[in-house]
Formats: C-alpha cells, structure tokens, sequence
C-alpha cells in the first residue's frame, strides 16, 4: 500500500484506549498544555510549539526541522502541512493546529499515516480531553468545531 494512501478511513478506527508513551513524552506535551497552546499572539503561538519540537527531538534522538509557512492570522486550516523526509523537515502551514504537529513529528519519527493517526491523535487526546471533545470527525482528521 502506497504510503500517501495507508489513511485510516475514520477517527474511530485509530482510537485505543490506554495507548503508551514516553512518560517524557506526555511531560512535553503536558507543557504544552500549560503554556496554552493556542493563546498569545501568532509568533508566541509559534515559538510554543518550537519548545515542543526542541523537547521531542531530544527524547527521540532526532535533528527534525521545523518550518511555518502560510501563517497570516487567517482562519485556513493546516492540512497542507507536511513532513518532507528527504530533508528531515516539517513544514506547518495555516492556523497553528498541535494534533497536526503531532502527526507530522510521528512522520519524522518514521511513522507511516495510519500509525502517525495512532500516535498524534490518541497523544492529543489524553494531553488536551476538552479541546478533543469539542472536535469534529472528518475523515481520519481532527477539525475545530466552528
């Protein structure tokens, strides 16, 4: 199966109740979440999850980098972000999303799609329950509910 179509077909599908992590790993995005990921201007929205990146890449060994592109205060959604493995680099584009993040540091890590699903969206939802909640479904993506 072609690595661009290993996508799981629902949110549910990747769901799993008590899913491992690092306990560095949930400490990171703990902080994260302490920072108030998505409050403060855009540059200090950015450099949030910049602290984020720099923590992951030490607990997984990794030399990842990370790029924002696209960011102009607009509403556009971040699905256009992607991890580029011949340069080892993440590129986030549109509003500042964590699961996105997330899902593309699973890439840098060398996860497939379905288990990068696996791995953002089952890390996003133990770390942030609330703003998991008030998600909506589409697809195998987390969307902010409007």
């Amino acid at each position: 199966m072609p690595y661009s179509r290993n996508y799981p077909d629902t949110v549910a599908e990747v769901l799993r109740e008590g899913k491992k992590y690092k306990a560095d790993t949930l400490r990171a995005v703990k902080n994260l979440r302490r920072s108030k990921a998505w409050r403060g201007t855009l540059e200090e929205q950015q450099e949030k999850i910049k602290t984020l990146h720099q923590e992951l890449c030490s607990i997984y060994n990794l030399r990842t980098v990370l790029e924002f592109i696209g960011h102009n205060g607009t509403e556009e959604d971040s699905g256009s972000s992607r991890f580029d493995s011949s340069i080892d680099k993440i590129y986030l584009s549109g509003r500042i999303s964590v699961v996105t993040y997330l899902h593309e540091f699973a890439h840098a890590r060398g996860m497939d799609e379905r288990k990068a699903c696996i791995w953002s969206i089952n890390l996003f939802r133990r770390i942030f329950p609330n703003s998991y909640a008030r998600c909506t479904h589409d697809s195998h993506m987390l969307r902010r509910a409007s």
